[in-house]
C-alpha cells in the first residue's frame, strides 16, 4: 500500500488500466471508537462494486470478492489515516492510504477515478507545514478542511536523530556502509560534530539540524506544487530560512512545544486558508491572461483534445458531480451526454498527468456544476 500518492504513483497507475476499472474512495477514522466503523463502509462499497461488475467480469468479480475479505483485518483498520483508496481491475490492484478525506465513491468504468486524488497528489490544492522547533520537526498536511500530522519514515523526527554526538562518530564511521539518519533507516544524511565547545558546539549541531531537516523538507515537497508554512519561534524561523533552501509561503510564530496539538492544527488551518485564497486569485488572473491570449480554455472538448496533444501545463477542476458523456480518440470528438459511461473530466486529468502536467482545484463553476478550464503550455 502505497502513503500519499504522488503524481508519478497516479500516471504509474493509469499505465496499469485494462478492461472494466473500479474505483473505491472512503473516509477513514484514524482512532477511537469510531475506527470500528472502517471495514463495515468498506464491505458496503465494495459489495456495490461488486454488484455493479457482477456478469461483466468474471475476473474482475472474483478479484473484488477477494478483497472484500479486508473487512476482516482488524489491525488494517486500526491504522489508517484521513482517507483510503483502492483501484482495481482484473490483473492489477493498488491500494493507497490517504492524508486527505475523498467524497465517498464507487466508480466503475473504462478507466480508474483518478480525478479525487490528483489535485492533492500534485498539492496545487493543499498546503503542507512544518512544526519546529530546536529540538523536534513535525510534519503536517491541511487539505482546506482538515489538518493531518504526517508519520511517516520522515517525520516526526528529533535533533538526536538527525546529529550523532561525536562521542560515538568514530565508531558509527567504521560500522556505517551507507548514509543513515539516527539509526531509524530514514535516507538523509547523518550529521556528525564534535568540533569545539560552548556557544560554538551548540550553534554548529543547531546547524546541522536545520540543514537536515531542509533536506527532508525538500524531498517531502518535490515535483508538487504545496506551499509551505513553517510554525516556528522567531528564532528558529530566522536560522532556518537563512540556512535551507526552501520557499516558505507564511511562517506562523508560535513555538509548537509550548502549545498542543489541537492549537497547532488550528493556527495551521488559519494560515493556510489565507494562502490558498491568495493562490486562488493568482491562479484566476493567470486564467483570465491565459485566455485572453489563447493559452488557455473552458470548454470540455477543447481542453480534452489539448490534452492528448501534450498542450496543458495545469488543469483546473472542482469538486462537482462528473460530466458525463463520449469520447472517440480516433476522431477526438468529444460529446457531453447524461448516459455516458465517461467521466469527462476524469479523462481530461488522467490525460494531463500522463503529459506531465498538474492538476489543483478551483472554486468557480461553469454552467454545468462543475469547474473545468485549463492553462496551456505555448
Amino acid at each position: 500500500m502505497i502513503e500519499n500518492p504522488t503524481k508519478e504513483d497516479l500516471v504509474s497507475l493509469i499505465s496499469n488500466e485494462s478492461g472494466c476499472c473500479v474505483s473505491i474512495l472512503m473516509r477513514t477514522h484514524e482512532s477511537g471508537r469510531e475506527t470500528n466503523q472502517n471495514p463495515i463502509r468498506f464491505k458496503n462499497l465494495v459489495t456495490e462494486a461488486i454488484e455493479r461488475v457482477r456478469g461483466k467480469d468474471k475476473n474482475l468479480c472474483e478479484r473484488l470478492e477477494e478483497l472484500a475479505k479486508l473487512e476482516h483485518d482488524f489491525d488494517f483498520w486500526q491504522h489508517q489515516s484521513a482517507g483510503f483508496a483502492v483501484f482495481v481491475c482484473s490483473d492489477y490492484e493498488q491500494r493507497y492510504k490517504l492524508s486527505h478525506r475523498p467524497e465517498e465513491a464507487v466508480y466503475v468504468g473504462d478507466q480508474f477515478l483518478t480525478r479525487p486524488l490528483a489535485g492533492a497528489s500534485c498539492g496545487g490544492d493543499s498546503t503542507r507545514a512544518l512544526a519546529l522547533s530546536w529540538e523536534q520537526a513535525r510534519w503536517f498536511a491541511c487539505d482546506g478542511h482538515e489538518t493531518h500530522e504526517v508519520k511517516d519514515e520522515s517525520f516526526p523526527v528529533t535533533k538526536g536523530d538527525l546529529v550523532v554526538d561525536s562521542e560515538v562518530e568514530e565508531q558509527l564511521q567504521h560500522s556505517t556502509q551507507g548514509p543513515k539518519v539516527g539509526g531509524k533507516g530514514r535516507s538523509s544524511t547523518t550529521m556528525y560534530h564534535g568540533h569545539g565547545e560552548g556557544e560554538g558546539k551548540l550553534e554548529t549541531d543547531r546547524g546541522m539540524y536545520l540543514s537536515c531537516v531542509g533536506k527532508l523538507v525538500s524531498s517531502a515537497i518535490y515535483n508538487t506544487d504545496h506551499k509551505l508554512l513553517l510554525l516556528a519561534t522567531d528564532e528558529v524561523a530566522g536560522h532556518f530560512t537563512s540556512c535551507c533552501d526552501v520557499e516558505v509561503a507564511d511562517v506562523i510564530h508560535a513555538s509548537p512545544d509550548g502549545i498542543d496539538d489541537e492549537e497547532i492544527k488550528a493556527k495551521i488551518m488559519a494560515a493556510s486558508h489565507a494562502v490558498m485564497k491568495q493562490n486562488e486569485k493568482d491562479l484566476q488572473e493567470r486564467l483570465g491572461t491565459a485566455l485572453a491570449n489563447d493559452k488557455g480554455s473552458r470548454d470540455i472538448g477543447e481542453i480534452i483534445r489539448e490534452a492528448f496533444n501534450g498542450r496543458i501545463e495545469m488543469i483546473l477542476v472542482g469538486d462537482g458531480e462528473p460530466m458525463r458523456g463520449h469520447f472517440d480518440r480516433d476522431s477526438r470528438i468529444v460529446e457531453v451526454a447524461a448516459d455516458g459511461e465517461t467521466d469527462l473530466i476524469n479523462l481530461a486529468v488522467r490525460e494531463t498527468l500522463q503529459a506531465g502536467g498538474s492538476v489543483t482545484r478551483i472554486s468557480e463553476e461553469n454552467d454545468s456544476g462543475d469547474v473545468i478550464a485549463a492553462i496551456y503550455r505555448y
